[in-house]
């Protein structure tokens, strides 16, 4: 199959034109396709955007033809109404028919308890919600007919999709412990993540292999996703720019908590505790191209299909143009 190398504009860096223009240098450049964040509240409070995905990858699709476009990703259970949103990823597919790919997820407090009153259901508890919302999209995607749905978490009454999709939507199931792998593997399309080789190697891809055989699906089927940091330039700079914006994400420890000022603390605070080479280490900054790749190969060999490049810090276009120049035909020719 080969590894697939497509771009990620994050949407949390740039206004929303800018973000467009930079997708388009990047499918200049080579990469294969285009994904962009879902949020209502960045991770960190020091990141200035977060575009609404759908009028986004609306644009985008309009803008740059025949590449594959991605959501990294959505959650369809609480800010969203998963029969609503069936019926706006239908109308994008409408737009650009086979382009389009959901990353869907059990989602975060920041992004999710605005809309929701009560406590913040747990994790088993978003997860049903998940299952149940999947199939309720397929279901509406793949019939003509009026229909009744009454489950455990969403109730409908004669509803029906005048826009249907024309061609199938892939769903990749965002995960990274061996329950939610299992169940990408098992309720979802393919699986998608932001984990190292030795994770994906170790915990992501044995546990999807797990659900896989569940659900009685071929393994080799399922595409592995994983989001990549890359930045290309002066390692002492783009460090010292980490540093002075607060540019890190805490991981999971903070997916209950809805406030991204106080995961902002978090993450100050961890950064403070890490060295400038652990923090190289971690975004992958480097003002040699070349060393990117052996991070590639990596996570080639631990079963990943797909990879998904932006740069959290310094000059997108440089990190854009190191690849179009020394990456992406080394990746092409392996």
């Amino acid at each position: 199959m080969g590894l697939s190398v497509h771009y990620n504009v994050y949407g949390c860096f740039r206004p929303p034109a800018a973000d467009l223009d930079l997708a388009e240098a990047a499918v200049a450049a080579g990469f294969e396709g285009i994904w962009l964040g879902d949020h209502f509240h960045p991770w960190i409070d020091s990141r200035p955007y977060t575009h609404h995905v759908l009028p986004w990858l609306g644009a985008l699709m309009q803008r740059i033809p025949d590449v594959p476009v991605g959501t990294s990703v959505t959650c369809p259970i609480i800010r969203y109404d998963p029969v609503l949103l069936a019926q706006a990823y239908a109308t994008l597919d409408r737009l650009a028919p086979g382009r389009l790919n959901i990353g869907v997820g059990t989602g975060e407090a920041l992004n999710e308890m605005p809309f929701h009153d009560g406590e913040w259901p747990s994790w088993g508890t978003r997860a049903e919600m998940l299952i149940e919302a999947i199939g309720l999209m397929r279901r509406l995607w793949s019939t003509d007919a009026y229909i009744d749905h009454d489950g455990d978490h969403y109730a409908y009454d004669a509803i029906k999709l005048h826009t249907r999709p024309v061609a199938p939507i892939d769903i990749h199931w965002a995960a990274w412990g061996p329950q939610s792998c299992r169940a990408a593997g098992r309720f979802a399309d393919h699986l998608i993540t932001a984990a190292s080789a030795e994770q994906l190697a170790e915990t992501i891809v044995p546990n999807l292999h797990q659900g896989c055989a569940t659900a009685g699906r071929d393994p080799a089927a399922v595409d592995v996703t994983t989001e990549m940091p890359a930045c290309v330039g002066p390692p002492d700079a783009l460090t010292a720019e980490i540093r002075e914006r607060g540019e890190h994400i805490p991981g999971t420890s903070e997916l209950d908590n809805p406030d991204p000022r106080d995961i902002q603390t978090v993450a100050d605070a961890q950064l403070a505790t890490m060295s400038d080479a652990e923090i190289q280490a971690h975004n992958n900054i480097t003002d040699d191209p070349a060393t990117l790749l052996d991070e590639l190969a990596a996570l080639e060999a631990a079963g990943v299909t797909r990879v998904l490049v932006g740069s959290p810090c310094g000059d997108a276009r440089a990190t854009i143009d190191a690849f179009a120049d020394e990456i992406l035909p080394a990746v092409a020719a392996w």
